[in-house]
């Protein structure tokens, strides 16, 4: 799910996102093409491991995040758009904990898990990071259109101390997942986003699904980070899967759903608001 469904939607994301943010042409044609190639190619060597060996279908796999890497990184120093700089990091640090998962298999190194715990970290943050601009800029601009007096509160910094929080628990929780002080950083993390989702108003858009459905996911990490905190507290009442599902599933799952319908429409020329059933 990580490396191959959760790359490939962030992928998308950014790629999108980036033209936006630096005002440089996106990428096309023969280029998305081959990128699009590539990732699939990785999927096909991962399924095929045992034909072809693992350290070649590790290297195929990763070849995916590198060139998005190489991209990234390009856009953002040509459009000198430093403020998002983070986004090539953290694709650099999926390239890192995508390399610790191919290396358990191949009887390198006992990583698989580090690994796992470093990507699936790294999803979060980000979630953190995009959610927290924008679910507020969307909320705000679809409560302004309707003449509401009450709107999500503006970025400061309880925003930046939340994302520090979230940053901070979830790597101590990477680097000792059964740690009783990483669970207690990943509660305090969980409560704070809690507190930060609040602040956005997203009661307010519950007549409209296409936009309540970002504060539903951002309410999953939030959840996740509670469940994951509290696994490591109590891991005889709260087993560990329940908290990756939380935040896996639930957030990085319900976030792709919900920017991806958002991104499909926009770019189709339909209108952002879902039609009624009949």
């Amino acid at each position: 799910m990580l490396f191959g469904f959760a790359t490939a939607a962030m992928a998308g994301f950014v790629l999108t996102a980036i033209p936006n943010w630096t005002g440089r042409m996106p990428l096309q044609g023969a280029p998305l093409i081959v990128l699009s190639g590539v990732w699939l190619l990785g999927r096909a060597a991962m399924a095929t491991s045992a034909l072809i060996g693992g350290l070649l279908a590790a290297l195929i796999d990763l070849s995916f995040l590198l060139i998005l890497f190489s991209v990234v990184l390009r856009e953002i120093v040509a459009g000198r758009n430093w403020r998002h700089f983070p986004l090539p990091v953290a694709v650099a640090v999926l390239i890192v904990a995508n390399a610790l998962t191919q290396l358990e298999p191949n009887g390198l190194a006992q990583s698989g898990a580090l690994g796992e715990r470093l990507g699936l970290a790294t999803f979060i943050l980000l979630i953190s990071l995009v959610g927290g601009r924008i679910i507020p800029s969307f909320t705000r601009n679809w409560l302004a259109k309707r003449g509401s007096d009450v709107m999500p509160t503006p970025l400061n910094r309880f925003d930046v101390g939340t994302i520090i929080l979230v940053l901070a628990g979830l790597g101590l929780w990477v680097a000792s997942p059964d740690a009783q002080f990483a669970g207690v950083a990943l509660v305090v993390a969980g409560l704070f986003s809690f507190a930060r989702l609040l602040r956005w108003r997203g009661w307010r858009t519950r007549y409209e699904p296409i936009l309540w459905i970002l504060h539903l996911g951002y309410a999953w990490v939030a959840i996740g980070l509670l469940l994951v905190g509290c696994a490591a507290l109590f891991p005889v009442a709260i087993p560990y899967p329940v908290g990756i599902h939380a935040v896996a599933v639930g957030g990085i799952g319900t976030m792709t759903l919900a920017v991806m319908t958002r991104a499909i429409r926009g770019h189709t020329g339909r209108a952002w608001q879902l039609a009624p059933s009949p």
